[in-house]
């Protein structure tokens, strides 16, 4: 369990939150979430010790190993693939290193390598090698790329070797901040169904709606210059959070309403001699009531105002590519494409990464050649593009104001700062250096340019990998709205739903085209392309099963459940009663805690009732170590049992 106690963290006069008290329970999976900048990435900072709060301690265990994601992706380019997952478990790694080593030296002492592997045998070594092959797998790293080195890696798959070294590392609590940014949505699935079945503690940072609403079982918000934990996933956080707000509000208009009534009875009878005392008690009252008013804890959170207005609408036909190929080298990413896009349409091109959809819309956008084939924009056409690489499009050497401007040298300054206002630039922000800019602030400065040229064709390649929950939500709400064709790539399941009405789904070997939105292309196909379980890094090729084989999958499945509830029977019974007891153990360490915060606790305590209630929590730990380590193989034999029977949640 970790605990936090009245934490404080400020940036100069900006305040991140304050008196926070709070704790992370073994076995839960939390999604850290917020508006940019409200303070999540410093919290996991605080929690690891790269950071120091202000006021305040977190308080750990001593034995708890906390895992985070080494961000130096270019720290191992000489190194196998497969080892510097090793590396995750450092001793071990080490030890394989160093026997590989040996091996090759014909002069090393013999007793030195039985040595390493008396080590690598006490960290099952060599059912690591398996464990890392399938983390790595599951991650989009092929198992031919196993071991090779990491320098053959473009930056992206090194963070994806980098996360599957902490995953590996098998952490009590896992720290991740927006682990899905260079995943495909293949690789999001995977990464999901394995933090869903590890023991320990999660906490996540991220962005992605559909990720959070999979995996978390509970949501730590970062507002209101505090940290809230609310039970459920995220869109059940959403509808809590709501309720809270709307409480704040209703308490807010009762204040009002009876610093009301007390000022008529101050103002009726502060002049009459017998109600005198109670007029000037009730102005003090009205006094601090109104303090409490005069100083509201706003929300970090802040929604652009995003709308898309098309210039004119364009001809029926928008878009039509045909025979269109492209290759990097010996690599092949397209062939053959051939596809038309009508007014209207919202096209999802999905698919793993690497199969070419960034180059895709780089084509059509005419920022990259394609090797062969033809692309044709219909009549009165005017695309409008937003690139994944920001950086690229906006220069360093300007502002918001300047850069923006450039593309409506015609519209008055009121319109040029009143579209960076609505993308939440505001004051001296226009004018500050763009080589300063956030990613999220880059998105937003790139849609400000969208929403000015007013085209009726968007093209969105990852348009929401930077963006907040708030930006994200304003931004799918306009693309629902706007009266025009969209064309996007999106690795994120919530955008896709919501905004697809045909799919294009690009493969190493192909292509696919679905005429229906996102949804109905699952029913059609049978299996989530978006949600489904990796094998090997490729998709199966097995539609919906037919009616009479789903009957039989449904009869089987009854049968399967029923033998796996006779047979975990006494394990869930005895996991249930350890919950129980975990709890009661926390409690009493708690309270004994508690006390010992207390500063006058010691001066009042006889000393030996001070080293009984010492002996007392530690008996209480060693007693909660022993249930929460029993519990975990308890787990461990349910998901044995449920994977024998083939038992899915």
């Amino acid at each position: 369990m970790i605990s936090v106690v009245n934490l404080a963290k400020r940036y100069g006069a900006q305040v991140l939150f304050e008196d926070v008290s709070l704790r992370f329970d073994p076995g839960k999976r939390y999604g850290i979430v917020g508006a940019n900048g409200a303070g999540k990435s410093t919290f996991l900072r605080l929690l690891t010790g790269e950071e120091y709060a202000d006021k305040g301690e977190i308080n750990l265990p001593s034995t708890i190993r906390i895992g985070t994601m080494n961000q130096d992706h270019f720290a191992f380019e000489d190194w196998q693939i497969s080892d510097v997952v090793m590396l995750g478990k450092k001793e071990l790694g080490e030890a394989v290193r160093e026997k590989e080593r040996l091996l090759h030296d014909p002069h090393s002492d013999p007793m030195k390598i039985a040595e390493m592997e008396m080590v690598i045998a006490d960290h099952d070594g060599y059912v690591a090698e398996a464990q890392i092959a399938e983390i790595l797998t599951g991650l989009g790293i092929p198992d031919d790329r196993h071991f090779e080195p990491m320098s053959i890696l473009s930056g992206g798959y090194k963070l994806r070797v980098l996360l599957a070294q902490v995953l590996f590392s098998d952490p009590d609590v896992l720290l991740l901040d927006e682990p899905t940014n260079h995943l495909d949505i293949l690789s999001i699935r995977w990464l999901e169904q394995f933090l869903c079945q590890r023991p320990g503690t999660v906490m996540i940072v991220s962005h992605d709606r559909s990720f959070l609403n999979s995996v978390c079982t509970h949501i730590a918000d970062v507002d209101y210059q505090t940290i809230r934990v609310y039970k459920g996933n995220y869109d059940g956080f959403l509808a809590a959070k709501e309720a809270d707000d709307t409480q704040r509000q209703q308490e807010a208009e009762k204040a009002e309403k009876r610093i009301d009534e007390l000022q008529q009875f101050v103002t009726k009878f502060k002049a009459k001699a017998t109600k005198a005392r109670q007029a000037q008690s009730k102005s003090r009252m009205i006094e601090r009531m109104e303090k409490d008013l005069s100083e509201p804890l706003y929300s970090s959170r802040i929604f652009p105002r995003i709308k898309f207005e098309p210039i004119r609408p364009p001809g029926k036909s928008v878009l039509e590519i045909t025979d269109l190929s492209k290759s990097y080298g010996e690599h092949k990413v397209l062939s053959n494409l051939h596809l038309r896009v009508h007014r209207g349409d919202k096209l999802a091109i999905i698919g793993p990464n690497g199969v070419g959809k960034s180059t895709l819309l780089k084509i059509l956008m005419d920022h990259m050649q394609a090797d062969a084939g033809e692309v044709t924009w219909g009549h009165e056409t005017h695309p409008s593009y937003f690139a994944q690489d920001h950086h690229a499009e906006i220069k360093d050497n300007t502002s918001p104001y300047e850069w923006l401007y450039q593309f409506a040298p015609g519209e008055s300054i009121g319109v040029i700062r009143g579209t960076l206002g609505n993308v939440l630039f505001s004051g001296d922000d226009v004018h500050k250096s763009t080589a300063a800019l956030s990613g999220g602030e880059c998105a937003r400065l790139i849609i400000a340019k969208m929403m000015l040229l007013k085209g009726n064709v968007l093209v969105l390649d990852e348009p929401t990998n930077h963006l907040d929950m708030e930006s994200i939500e304003s931004l799918v709400d306009a693309l629902i709205e706007f009266d025009g064709t969209i064309l996007l790539v999106s690795h994120n399941r919530y955008v896709v739903e919501k905004l697809a009405t045909r799919v294009l789904e690009l493969k190493p070997d192909g292509f696919d085209f679905f005429d229906g939105s996102y949804v109905e292309f699952i029913d059609k196909v049978g299996i989530d392309h978006l949600a489904y379980q990796v094998d090997q890094g490729e998709k199966s090729n097995d539609r919906k099963p037919a009616k009479n084989d789903r009957k039989q999958q449904k009869l089987a499945s009854v049968a399967q459940r029923k033998a796996y509830r006779q047979e975990a029977k006494e394990a869930l019974d005895e996991i249930a009663l350890l919950e129980d007891q975990i709890s009661a153990f926390e409690k009493e360490i708690a309270t004994i805690d508690d006390q010992f915060s207390d500063p006058v606790y010691f001066a009042r305590t006889a000393p030996d009732e001070v080293r009984r209630m010492n002996d007392k929590k530690k008996q209480q730990q060693t007693d909660l170590d022993s249930a929460l380590l029993r519990w975990t193989e308890l787990q461990e034999q349910v998901e044995e049992l449920k994977s024998s029977h083939q038992i899915h949640d």
